[in-house]
């Protein structure tokens, strides 16, 4: 019988760089969206539905320092999506 060798294997580990989704209620209805981030740079590219939603930079350390380069969110939407992504990926704040 053949020893397992498990050192030469690689093994998956979540890619901290890479996309990620989040769920945010938008209008406080319990009613959740899902959401695709893209991390770029220092942006995070907001996907819904397919199709881009906003282009959202953290601007300071405190939860409501998002500001919107693309898109037409207003901005208790955007704060909403940011703590979304602050609460999904604490370690990049």
């Amino acid at each position: 019988m053949q020893e397992d060798n498990f050192d030469d294997l690689d093994f998956y580990e979540p890619d901290k760089e890479g996309a990620f989704h989040i769920e945010v209620d938008f209008y406080d209805t319990g009613e959740l969206s899902s959401m695709l981030v893209i991390p770029c740079n220092e942006a995070y590219i907001v996907v819904s539905n397919n199709e881009h939603l906003c282009t959202l930079v953290h601007t300071c350390k405190e939860v409501e320092c998002w500001e919107q380069q693309d898109g037409t969110l207003d901005d208790e939407l955007v704060e909403r999506i940011g703590t979304g992504i602050q609460s999904a990926r604490p370690e990049d704040f």
